[in-house]
């Protein structure tokens, strides 16, 4: 039996995915719910990371923290030996979470009513990031062609020009698809906004988990030009499971940015970091290499389960082809053409999934589902999800 086959029952230790009293508010009646929504994963922590927060629990003292070198070396040798980049200490700032510091980069790097551009379909608090701090939302939406989403850079460049754009923020690998930009296409991004004076936020937490088949490329590689106009956010909490550890962290070369950025972040009180942040984030990235590969592998594997059977036993259905993450996007609307239809389909399945409205714009007719677990529960969401897909045609 592989290692990530162990059941582990998450129900009772307060998980926001398993919760048995959020399910029941999710959905009312329902027995047996298998949540495939929120993002992370249903396995157990890798070892080293248990250990390493045990042993820092046993030292008896929790009180105020600061960030040592042991975190910023391994920030750096992970970096260098994994995706190809030589970033410096001053780059990096550890902070509460990825979208919280896309709030705090907004507020810095833009002015209320300024532009600020994501491509749809797009994470939900990136619009928020957006709109909650009195800027602009402007819409990119991909385009799909053979079933596999792509960048319309002439409406990009466009939009861009009339709107007058001031941020873009990217999302590499994307989410919700796991679409895996290549580099000549980020290359083709950073262009653009070096033409028309946009600074870029480059959202790489997802790239953890970029299958074997694939090349992770991140902007900076595409494009050495673009890190002087441009902030990168990494986080080990989808590949790791840290979410809860508040490990994310910011890497910005350009000294004015960075200036405007920190004092930014102070001004909200991003200080000491999590107790736990900095000892999990070092045995990680130190420790847990292999880990992270042989559970990628099997995520991988998942996908082509879902792949396979939907082609199979659902037609109507249509999956986009995985390059990376434990997420899948499923393309339901040819069948099931309202979301009422869609929230019914699903609710009959006991299978909580994220629709595709939450994703802004762009992402109607398609569902999010999560298969960040053990083979055994995909091949029960599948079989729940034949049996009502049986009904409807």
């Amino acid at each position: 039996m592989d290692k990530f086959d162990k059941a582990f029952d998450r129900s009772a230790i307060g998980t926001r995915k398993w919760d048995p009293i959020l399910l029941k508010e999710k959905m009312p009646g329902a027995k047996d719910v298998i949540a495939m929504d929120l993002a992370d994963i249903d396995f157990e922590c890798a070892p080293a990371i248990q250990q390493a927060l045990v042993e820092r629990a046993m030292q008896a003292d929790y009180s105020y923290t600061y960030v040592p070198d042991s975190f910023y070396q391994a920030v750096i040798d992970w970096n260098r030996r994994y995706y190809g980049l030589e970033i410096e200490k001053h780059w990096i700032r550890l902070v509460f979470g990825t979208v919280s510091a896309l709030h705090n980069i907004v507020q810095a790097l833009t002015e209320e009513g300024e532009a600020v551009m994501i491509q749809t379909p797009a994470y939900a608090p990136f619009a928020e990031a957006v709109q909650h701090n009195g800027r602009r939302l402007i819409c990119n939406d991909l385009e799909i062609r053979d079933n596999r989403y792509y960048m319309n850079f002439e409406r990009m460049e466009r939009d861009i020009q009339q709107e007058g754009v001031k941020l873009f923020i990217l999302c590499n690998p994307q989410n919700p698809s796991g679409r895996v930009w290549t580099k000549e296409e980020l290359n083709r991004l950073a262009q653009i906004c070096q033409r028309h004076q946009v600074c870029l936020v480059s959202d790489e937490i997802h790239r953890d988990i970029v299958f074997r088949s694939q090349h992770f490329t991140s902007i900076w590689q595409a494009n050495e030009a673009i890190m002087q106009d441009s902030v990168l956010c990494v986080s080990p909490n989808k590949g790791f499971n840290l979410g809860g550890l508040k490990t994310s962290y910011i890497v910005v070369p350009n000294p004015q940015l960075r200036s405007r950025i920190y004092k930014r972040l102070s001004a909200n009180y991003v200080t000491s970091p999590h107790v736990f942040a900095v000892p999990a984030i070092v045995a990680a990235y130190n420790k847990e290499r292999q880990w992270l590969e042989d559970m990628v592998a099997y995520i991988e594997e998942n996908h082509r389960l879902v792949e396979s059977y939907v082609k199979e036993y659902m037609p109507r259905f249509e999956v986009m082809p995985a390059e990376s993450s434990f997420l899948v996007w499923v393309r339901v609307g040819d069948l099931l053409e309202t979301e009422s239809e869609v929230k019914a389909f699903f609710d009959a399945c006991a299978l909580t999934v994220v629709l595709g409205s939450y994703f802004v714009q762009n992402g109607e007719g398609y569902v999010r589902l999560n298969i960040g677990m053990q083979r055994d529960k995909v091949s029960e969401a599948l079989r729940r999800m034949l049996r009502e897909y049986r009904l409807r045609i």
